[in-house]
């Protein structure tokens, strides 16, 4: 969710692109700890279009719709296209990923997170921000969290319907 999250206000004039330069991208996967193929270049077309497949399957879910058939198809094969690259290490046997060789390889982990939360996981905590549309999954006991972040989308949300309540 959060790489489908480096769009703030999407399809909005406030847009904003996280991802917009090849520094912006290695500096996301650095801080998301994921590794990246030094000296490689980044494919901006490829890692948008990664994004955008996940945005077109994951936001119909989070606004309790079905995904289209034809994005979830074309999800399926960046899926198993993650799998094979997995290998079981002989020391640990444990899942290993070898070193990614572009940006688009180093999403395969995203890519199979995203696969479990659609195939596993509960539609029903999956939503979106009323502020800023992004994505996110209700960890909450109670399963009715409203925000992506209380201290950002949340308290605005608070102050204008408080402000709306009040102007009169």
């Amino acid at each position: 969710l959060d790489f489908v999250n480096t769009i703030s206000w999407p399809e909005t004039e406030r847009e904003h692109d996280w991802l917009s330069s090849p520094d912006n991208v290695k500096r996301w996967f650095s801080a998301i700890e994921l590794p990246f193929a030094r000296g490689k270049t980044v494919d901006l077309p490829a890692l948008h279009k990664t994004r955008q497949l996940l945005a077109r399957v994951l936001r119909p879910l989070a606004h309790g719709e079905q995904a289209p058939a034809p994005a979830v198809a074309e999800l399926s094969k960046a899926v198993a296209r993650a799998y094979q690259s997995r290998a079981i290490d002989a020391q640990s046997l444990a899942w290993h990923w070898p070193a990614p060789q572009s940006a688009s390889d180093a999403l395969f982990p995203i890519l199979l997170d995203a696969a479990d939360l659609i195939t596993a996981g509960d539609h029903e905590r999956l939503r979106f921000c009323p502020s800023c549309d992004w994505l996110f999954e209700d960890q909450t006991r109670n399963g009715h969290r409203r925000w992506c972040d209380m201290a950002d989308c949340g308290s605005r949300d608070k102050a204008r319907r408080y402000y709306q309540r009040t102007k009169a």
